[in-house]
């Protein structure tokens, strides 16, 4: 596809009278399209990266109520489609092995420590799928990230909210830790003496 755009864009936005810088990454399902070896598929006039998980991003998706204030001042909302926490997580775990961002660290501990139904509800949104490979070994590798409180997952929590005082280091890598793993066992994809 000649003249299409890379599939990153950055764009300014303005939040409550304070200008926000925006990266959207724009991503493609891994097994539709371009074959294997392409790492983009083309959309439109744009090349999408495709990213392993993310198929499961367009298969269980959400629909969401936005509301807002247009530049004009006019009042709207839309509905969007969003991915559902199973292939957030999902596509987080394969992310975290792949580039080891501190943001991927920290959104997965952000997503398990904040769930409104809390871990066990979690739990119960993942049970249905959990014998599918792709979700296994998504969450496979975010247990290899966060094994310990000093593997990279907890290290990047803390280094995610520039946390130096070593008590607070300390605290916060264990409640990452401890948080995830018990999510993980209650999978069933760790046992409890895995630690």
């Amino acid at each position: 596809m000649q003249g299409a755009q890379p599939f990153i864009f950055h764009r300014t936005v303005t939040i409550e009278g304070t200008d926000v810088d925006v990266e959207v990454d724009l991503l493609a399902g891994e097994y539709s399209g371009t074959g294997k070896s392409h790492r983009t598929q083309p959309v439109q006039d744009i090349k999408a990266r495709k990213a392993r998980g993310c198929d499961l991003a367009f298969k269980f998706q959400q629909s969401k109520l936005i509301k807002g204030t247009l530049p004009g001042g006019a009042q709207d909302e839309a509905q969007i489609r969003v991915a559902g926490i199973v292939p957030f997580l999902v596509m987080k775990g394969m992310a975290i092995h792949d580039r080891l961002k501190e943001k991927d660290a920290y959104d997965i501990y952000y997503c398990i420590k904040n769930f409104n139904a809390g871990i066990d509800g979690l739990v119960e949104e993942f049970r249905p799928f959990l014998g599918n490979s792709l979700i296994k070994e998504g969450l496979e590798k975010i247990s290899g990230k966060f094994a310990s409180p000093d593997h990279f997952g907890p290290e990047a929590v803390a280094d995610f909210n520039e946390i130096v005082h070593e008590d607070e280091r300390e605290s916060i890598k264990r409640d990452a830790f401890e948080r995830v793993h018990a999510f993980l066992v209650k999978t069933g994809i760790v046992s409890a003496q895995q630690a």
